[in-house]
């Protein structure tokens, strides 16, 4: 079964090329990436509105923020969002110079951070 069209939003906002596993974590960490897209995304309030996080019991991440059971999540830490802080995920942050990350970049970050954190396939240490 395929999937519907993307409404014209949905095609512009800044998490479509990431994971469902990012977009949907729970978990600020997994979440991350997510997070970052909605920073530099052209349409949080459509996404809220078609989201309804609080209304649908929504979890993860919608409008730039962390949602869990359609309550949004206090950041545990400022790391996501305090320019210059450390980045645990090596994710990369954006700066003024830079500009917002892409859709592509992002993606592309994470599945770096992915490979890198996944057990060596051959079961030994390097």
């Amino acid at each position: 079964m395929s999937q519907p069209d993307p409404t014209p939003w949905q095609a512009a906002a800044a998490c479509a090329g990431l994971s469902p596993s990012v977009v949907f974590a729970r978990r600020e960490r997994q979440a991350a990436p997510a997070l970052r897209a909605c920073a530099a995304c052209p349409v949080p309030r459509e996404c809220e509105a078609a989201v309804a996080p609080a209304e649908s019991w929504f979890d993860g991440v919608c409008a730039g923020r962390l949602w869990r059971n359609g309550r949004p999540v206090k950041p545990r830490s400022s790391r996501y969002a305090k320019p210059g802080a450390a980045d645990p995920l090596g994710l990369g942050r954006p700066d003024a110079e830079q500009g917002p990350p892409t859709p592509r970049t992002v993606a592309a970050q994470l599945d770096a951070v992915l490979a890198a954190s996944a057990p060596a396939a051959s079961g030994g240490t390097p």
